[in-house]
């Protein structure tokens, strides 16, 4: 497979697709499947793999959460995109659990011997726990306090029932932005992740050219608090979602310490593209860039890598700082 250079900046493109419309636009094409077998789907999907439902410790917003429990203080969590959360440009989605739950997916590939799944606020909701789900915390406030609060909750309950103490977090899409708002906020995170990551959400709002989500938080407003992190964030040279403009910005106010690191797939999209890589991307990230620990070792600490070093990348993979 050939490298290509991904620029960061692209062609202006008048998209008609939020990125959280974008399964919905799909899903319209062939039929969206109920919420209960979207739900149903997801725990077959996990079951294989040893993943198991967790029940939140604290009531109000449900927050859908499976573990896979381990050996070792140190777990790889997995925060989900945003979902069906719009059936349309400017349609709310009645309910935003993903049809193809692309972080679930991504987990499933992870070796870790300690993993969980988050799903957002609201997704893969019961019919009893829906009526604690306002609309907003998939639209407008989807990274707002509440939201947060939520994952921050559903993040405890993981430590509680598998044991762990170090949090790795890797989040897909509007995940991403969860995550770094996480990591922000905790003093447990010690590393990560973002893949296809909306990192600045007023840069999107533009690229997409609608109105900002005024009601929630903007990832890099929180890059400064996170800068000691080791971490790596994926991006799709081919993605109009999320395109690499998002995360240059985010390194940008990051101050491009050296424990940042940014890879560019070639030819992957917001959705197509990222599974087939994660195996060699996991690869990359725990060799290089934020290692786990042996079960009962140290949690990791930043790895001094340089944002222009030479990658140890299959060819599939174009490291671009």
């Amino acid at each position: 497979m050939r490298f290509v250079t991904a620029s960061r900046t692209f062609p202006r493109v008048l998209l008609w697709l939020l990125a959280a419309g974008l399964l919905a636009a799909l899903g319209a094409c062939a039929g969206v499947p109920d919420p209960a077998i979207r739900r149903h789907d997801a725990l077959a999907l996990a079951a294989p793999g040893g993943f198991t439902s967790l029940s939140p410790t604290r009531g109000g917003v449900p927050v859908f959460i499976l573990a896979h429990a381990g050996p070792g203080e140190d777990i790889v969590v997995y925060i989900e995109g945003d979902g069906l959360a719009y059936r349309d440009r400017h349609t709310p989605s009645p309910d935003p659990t993903p049809v193809d739950p692309l972080a679930l997916r991504l987990a499933l590939l992870d070796p870790a011997p300690k993993r969980a799944y988050l799903g957002r606020p609201c997704q893969y909701a019961t019919p009893l726990s829906a009526t604690l789900c306002p609309e907003r915390l998939w639209t407008t406030a989807r990274f707002g306090p509440e939201a947060l609060a939520a994952l921050d909750a559903a993040l405890d309950t993981v430590k509680a029932a598998t044991g762990a103490q170090h949090l790795h977090l890797v989040g897909y899409s509007g995940g991403g932005a969860m995550a770094v708002l996480l990591a922000a906020r905790r003093t447990d995170v010690a590393s990560l992740v973002t893949v296809a990551g909306n990192l600045d959400t007023v840069a999107f709002a533009a690229w997409h050219q609608v109105t900002p989500m005024t009601a929630s938080a903007n990832p890099l407003d929180a890059a400064p608090a996170v800068a000691r992190l080791p971490q790596a964030h994926v991006v799709g040279a081919r993605d109009r979602i999320c395109p690499p403009l998002l995360s240059a910005h985010f390194l940008d106010r990051l101050g491009h310490p050296r424990t940042a690191t940014r890879i560019i797939l070639p030819e992957a999209e917001h959705h197509r593209g990222l599974a087939a890589a994660w195996p060699a991307i996991l690869l990359r990230i725990r060799q290089d860039i934020a290692p786990l620990p042996a079960p009962n070792g140290r949690p990791p600490q930043p790895t001094g890598t340089r944002r222009d070093a030479s990658p140890v990348l299959p060819a599939a993979i174009k490291r671009n700082s």
